[in-house]
């Protein structure tokens, strides 16, 4: 097809025309260093392009995204985070949220949430899989920085539906994503962020106009085109692959498509473009090799090799021998994996285990990294039964993966080119499908001829199904016409493979010279030249040559000038190459006579000439027997006598003709016979040399992808590592923060005005903050490491404190307001509160004390001056009163007095007249009466100045008190806004420790996967070249890691259950024990456990009384004993707090009590409130596996519900907790 430009024309898109397809789909995806990229995009494209723009970057699952502001100040588009079921129009650019993954559905942005327990994020391929779905053409992806490989599916199905691929350039901060997608040849434009924002200006101006369809004209570019040529030798130069031998029609096809991508007109112009454009030959090498794969394609031909062909194979095999099977072309190994599965199919069924290797070769390096992952989506899977799903493959990062067992029948090599790179050999099976259809006829042959020299003689060929073997039937018969299945004829001696001619000179890259280097014992010199004297001597002293197996000369004896010379050229002690050409190929043939014989060769009556005269000689090659590892030979030379001139000799004696005749004859005779036994020996050595070189081949081709795979291991490590490196930089931020922190919380520790002292376990002072030296005036040697009962003159020996620390230390309690009255030699008399709590250092597991000290020294004298005062008024107030009482009495006395004299005066005139004693019985009781009054008034008086009294005494102890109470207030005011200002503080720690605690696991947990998984696929891989010391250590590491996991998971449960923002909900708690009990189903089923439960429906939190639920039953099923059946028993009452045996509750309050009894091993009593404590463990990890926090959490979730739990126990009886939460 071809795409033919138009007239440009500004596209104007309506505002109601929102359906799918009506506009193009910018979809755009990155991770690391993709800010930065999709900024520099938005800020060079306009407004109104008409075209909806969707970015997605990897965000991990907590992180808060702050995307649409930064991207707002990159564009006047209107930027926002993409809500569910969005409708997509134009001009707008929408972010995905964190968390999230996002696919299009009629036009329509959907939220899905992101896969879990996944450690890859593939956000990307999701978006641009359902984009390419339903928009096809109008949908371009674009993919920038970034590391993985997330987007390389996505894209490719974005290109197979028509649509725009862009990919950045070397400008990415991170290459991983692009390099992934550009080798997959899944990427149309290589382009930096702003040269894609010019191509998609353009493709906004033009539109539906860009692209019009019609069918190709391959007459366009011609077979002997010159440009043609020259794209050819360019790709021999950028990949060393000739393309010359490949169909024309396929690639001339292929570059018509790139010219149209790049709007380019001729071929000419295109190869220009080329030579200068390295990326665009990357694209175009990509485009050329045609992946095109599945999983059991054809699958008649699988069913007949299941059949007919692998189990005869698999049968005619030895116990040890192996069964080699050879798949060329396997692109992202679908086909070797097939094969793999119906091997393994076989032998599980026939109970029969022969190695099996199944090589697999492509050209594309990428493809074949592909292969050797084994990792395929779930689309890739169409073909795949769900038995063999669940069989072959396992879940990873959302994807499937080959099983390790199948993975290790496959050995996928390096890149291979099949037209001109060694053969492998030994083959049971070749699977060369859909290969030839891409070549001439002339490179057909060659692979055909290839393929049969690879063969076994009883091996199986299988082609595509619009493929054959043509011309090469001589090499093949027919098995199985319509399937495309032969075998392989047998051919009496060696058939040469026919060579192609190659268009273009072999790529110069240089061989590496193998040279295989032996031990050899080393020669004694002394030793050597006795032995070749001694057999000169017994003989004769002529001229001679020692030689070594490999024909070089090592000693001279004579001279040898007549026999041996040297030619020009390279200089060498080769004999053969410094023998006179008249016998060096006799030499030869002796030399190897005594190799392979070991006995002493003669050749006499040899002819040479010497001059113009002949001559003759002779000569003997021996063996030295030697100790040496390197077999030696003596090569001896004897002249015999001078032949007459060969004219002169013929005309004077036609006997010495006759006889010359004879000779030659005879050594014409004796050269065919040698001849021929030098061809069948080359022959002999040919076939060992094959044989040789084919296991040579193999073995590289097995180390190569050993090497591949170590390879990929190592850079799986190093990434692992790099991110270990920089969870490493971010724990040291955070324990650079946490110093400071502990700084920070020093120096208010140090600012406060109270004296505090830290006491270690044995009662010796830790530490004192500024305020003790200064208050008691001590120093800091003196002070710390000193025993506290044995500072200054031991005015702290106070037994009631000594009798309270020593307390806090055993019962871990505290103590409040201790007050204590002590005279100090410098400070005099001084009375102090004492304060004192525990605590507890998680990392050290250090016990100690924080004692604090409260001057009261004024306050006491205040209120002892105010107690004199009081006193004083009280002894006034009683001498007044006795005053008063004893003026009373004496008036009393007198009145009496007076009464006494009046009534002596009236009976004096009692005897006068009547009228007088009226009168003065009349004066006499008004006497009476006014006495009577006046004692009343002098009483009331008395009691007046007693009540006046009194009341003043009551005034001055109310302002007394009052001025107390204003001075206490003042106090209390203090110490509220200290409190107050405390708790804000400790609150704002609390908060930064949690979110502390909370990244710092999230953080860990990911090194911690990576960790894992690298150590499973190690294992799983490697386990067969590791030693029983390296499996040890990486079960180990293991191991490590997966307590380490678990003490992660359960720091983030602890901290979760801090938060008090939850919902009560109305549960019945009976379910929440079955979901538990299905969540420890595999334990109790293990260990029979019989769970009984009567529980009441109440408010709870329902996720967190689960989770306590869960720890309790868990922790009875851990700590059970050894053959006793585990009981464990779960009920609740709801009653008043009055009618349970707890002295806390409130007796009006109506409460929900729960209990839980089990019958294991219990614990000791006095352990009942340290097990509630984090990181308290009573048994060792050895013997009982957790992290310490169980009950810790337990406890706090308790307390989230305004409860309390304790326990009790007993050893080898059981435990029994008791958990009392509002039923109100």
């Amino acid at each position: 097809m071809k795409v033919k430009p138009t007239a440009t024309k500004e596209k104007k898109i309506s505002p109601k025309k929102n359906k799918v397809s009506s506009f193009t789909i910018v979809a755009i995806g990155a991770s690391a260093g993709g800010l930065e990229a999709v900024s520099a995009l938005l800020k060079n494209l306009p407004s109104d392009t008409g075209m909806a723009y969707i970015y997605v970057q990897h965000l991990t699952r907590t992180h808060k995204s702050m995307l649409t502001s930064l991207l707002s100040r990159s564009t006047k588009m209107k930027v926002q985070k993409i809500e569910n079921m969005e409708l997509m129009r134009p001009n707008n650019v929408y972010v995905i949220p964190h968390n999230k993954d996002i696919r299009v559905t009629d036009g329509h942005i959907q939220l899905i949430p992101r896969p879990k327990n996944v450690s890859s994020n593939f956000s990307i391929d999701v978006l641009f899989s359902s984009l390419a779905q339903t928009h096809k053409k109008n949908v371009i992806g674009i993919i920038l920085s970034g590391n993985a490989t997330d987007g390389t599916k996505g894209l490719k199905a974005i290109k197979k539906a028509g649509g725009l691929t862009f990919a950045q350039d070397d400008t990415a901060k991170y290459n991983s994503m692009p390099a992934s997608a550009i080798n997959e040849g899944a990427v149309d434009f290589i382009l930096s962020p702003q040269e894609m924002a010019k191509e998609l200006l353009f493709l906004s101006k033009n539109g539906d106009e860009k692209y019009v369809i019609e069918p190709i004209r391959e007459n366009l570019i011609h077979d002997n085109d010159p440009n043609l040529n020259s794209i050819f030798e360019i790709l021999h130069k950028s990949n060393n692959v000739d393309f010359s031998h490949y169909k024309l029609t396929t690639i001339k096809r292929r570059i018509h498509r790139r010219i149209e991508k790049n709007n380019i007109k001729t071929v000419k112009e295109y190869a220009k473009f080329l030579a200068k454009n390295p990326k665009e030959v990357a694209l175009l090498y990509t485009d050329l090799l045609i992946n095109v794969t599945s999983f059991f394609r054809d699958a008649e031909n699988f069913r007949y090799l299941k059949s007919n062909i692998l189990p005869k194979l698999i049968k005619d095999k030895t116990k040890n021998e192996s069964l080699r099977i050879w798949v060329p072309a396997c692109s992202t190994g679908q086909e070797a994996y097939s094969i793999a599965m119906l091997i393994t199919e076989i032998q599980e069924k026939e109970k029969t285990k022969i190695p099996v290797q199944i090589f697999a070769t492509d050209l594309s390096e990428q493809t074949i990294k592909g292969a050797r992952l084994g990792e395929y989506s779930k689309s890739d899977l169409k073909s795949i039964s769900p038995s063999r799903l669940e069989h072959f493959f396992t879940k990873a990062n959302g994807n499937y993966r080959i099983t390790a067992s199948l993975r290790d029948m496959c050995v996928f090599g390096t890149t291979h080119n099949i037209l001109r790179d060694p053969p492998f050999s030994r083959m049971d099976l070749i699977s060369c499908r859909n290969l030839l259809i891409y070549f001439d006829s002339e490179a057909q042959k060659k692979v055909l001829a290839t393929l049969h020299f690879a063969l076994n003689e009883k091996g199986y060929l299988m082609l595509g199904k619009s493929e054959s073997v043509g011309t090469g039937s001589p090499l093949f018969s027919q098995l199985n016409p319509k399937l495309k299945i032969y075998s392989r004829k047998k051919n009496m001696g060696i058939r040469k493979v026919p060579e192609l001619n190659p268009r273009f000179p072999k790529s110069a890259i240089p061989e590496k010279n193998i040279k295989l280097v032996t031990n050899k014992k080393p020669v004694d010199a002394a030793k050597l030249d006795g032995m070749i004297d001694s057999i000169l001597l017994a003989g004769y002293m002529t001229a001679c040559a020692l030689i070594n197996k490999d024909m070089d000369i090592l000693q001279f004896r004579g001279s040898t000038s007549l026999f041996l010379t040297h030619h020009p050229g390279k200089a060498t002690l080769n004999i053969l190459k410094m023998t006179r050409p008249e016998f060096s190929f006799e030499l030869r043939n002796a030399i190897q006579q005594v190799i392979k014989t070991k006995q002493p060769v003669n050749k006499p009556n040899i002819e040479i000439k010497i001059g113009t005269n002949f001559q003759k000689i002779s000569f003997e090659v021996r063996p030295i027997k030697q100790d040496w590892s390197e077999p030696l030979m003596l090569v001896i030379f004897t002249l015999q006598q001078q032949v007459e001139k060969a004219a002169k000799t013929t005309k004077k004696n036609s006997i010495q003709k006759d006889l010359r005749i004879e000779k030659l004859t005879e050594e014409l005779n004796t050269a065919g016979v040698e001849i021929h036994s030098i061809i069948e020996s080359h022959e002999t050595a040919y076939e060992e040399l094959q044989a040789a070189n084919e296991e040579i081949v193999s073995s590289n081709e097995e180390f190569q992808t050993l090497n591949e795979e170590l390879e990929s291991t190592k850079e799986e490590i190093e990434a692992a590592n790099d991110e270990l490196i920089t969870s490493n930089r971010e724990l040291k931020k955070q324990n650079q923060l946490l110093e400071e922190s502990y700084d920070y919380s020093q120096t208010i520790i140090a600012t406060i005005h109270e004296p505090m002292l830290v006491l270690d376990g044995n009662l010796k002072v830790k530490s004192a903050n500024k305020s003790f030296y200064k208050k008691f005036h001590v120093t800091q040697e003196e002070t710390e490491g000193a025993y506290l009962f044995d500072l200054g003159n031991k005015q702290w020996n106070i037994p009631k404190l000594h009798d309270l620390l020593n307390n806090m230390i055993l019962k871990n309690t505290h103590f409040a307001n201790f007050e204590v009255t002590q005279t100090f030699p410098d400070l005099g008399e001084k009375v102090m509160l004492l304060n004192a709590s525990r605590i507890i250092q998680k990392t050290h597991r250090e016990k100690l004390i924080l004692l604090a000290i409260k001057d009261i020294t004024e306050r006491a004298i205040r209120q002892r001056k105010a107690d004199w005062k009081n006193e004083e008024d009280i002894r006034i107030h009683l001498e007044d009163k006795l005053g008063l009482e004893n003026s009373v009495r004496e008036r009393t006395k007198q009145l009496e007095l007076k009464n006494t004299e009046l009534e002596n005066a009236n009976h004096t005139l009692a005897f006068q007249n009547n009228e007088k004693e009226k009168r003065a019985a009349e004066l006499s009781i008004a006497n009476i009466e006014l006495t009577f009054q006046g004692n009343e008034k002098e009483k009331r008086a008395a009691e007046l100045i007693v009540a006046n009294t009194e009341l003043a005494f009551q005034n001055n102890e109310k302002e007394n008190r009052a001025a107390e109470l204003i001075i206490a207030n003042t106090e209390l005011a203090f110490q509220n806004n200290e409190k107050e200002k405390r708790a804000a503080e400790l609150s704002i720690a609390n908060q930064d420790l949690t979110s502390f605690t909370y990244i710092s696991s999230h953080d860990l947990q990911e090194p911690l996967r990576k960790i894992q998984n690298f150590a499973t696929c190690i294992l799983n891989e490697e386990e067969k070249n590791l030693s029983d010391t390296g499996k040890g250590y990486f079960q180990r590491m293991m191991a490590t890691a997966n307590r380490m996991q678990n003490l992660i998971e359960d720091l983030l449960t602890y901290s979760r259950t801090k938060k008090t923002d939850h919902v009560f909900e109305l549960m019945d708690l009976n379910l929440l024990v079955k979901e538990v009990e299905k969540d420890l189903e595999d334990v109790i089923n293990k260990k029979k456990c019989v769970i009984k439960c009567d529980l009441d429906t109440v408010k709870v939190i329902p996720f967190q009384f689960r989770q306590l639920l869960n720890n309790l039953i868990g922790n009875s099923l851990k700590f059970s004993r050894k053959d006793v059946t585990p009981i464990i028993t779960i009920k609740s009452v709801i009653a008043k707090g009055n009618k349970l045996n707890n002295k806390y509750l409130l007796p009006k309050k109506t409460y929900c009590h729960i209990t839980l009894n089990d019958n294991g091993i219990g614990f000791d009593p006095q352990y009942k409130d340290r097990i509630f404590e984090v990181f308290q463990r009573l048994h060792s990890a050895q013997d009982y596996r957790g992290t310490g926090i169980g009950l810790a959490i337990c406890k706090r979730i308790v307390e989230n519900h305004n409860g309390m739990i304790t326990a009790t126990g007993e050893l080898e009886k059981g435990a029994k907790f008791d958990i009392y939460i509002s039923a109100e």
